[in-house]
């Protein structure tokens, strides 16, 4: 990192992707009938699960998706 941003990448950048990654989340979860698991997202948008849950609970506080626990499980759904 230098001065605070990723070396060799624009913040615009990592703002399109995140930004990218969340529609995605939001689509994917529009499209099944059930909720699912963070585990499940990370499968089909091949990405980290850290990455999704972050990405997941940053949806939710902006009411975009709902999430509760079923055990130790994250599920998500769209609102």
């Amino acid at each position: 990192m230098v001065n605070g941003t990723m070396k060799g990448m624009n913040n615009g950048t990592v703002v399109r992707k995140n930004l990218k990654l969340k529609e995605d989340i939001i689509s994917i979860l529009k499209s099944s009938n059930n909720p699912m698991s963070t585990s499940d997202l990370t499968v089909a948008l091949n990405k980290a699960w850290h990455t999704i849950d972050r990405a997941c609970l940053m949806l939710q506080i902006v009411k975009k998706i709902e999430g509760f626990k079923v055990g130790k499980m994250n599920l998500w759904r769209a609102k």
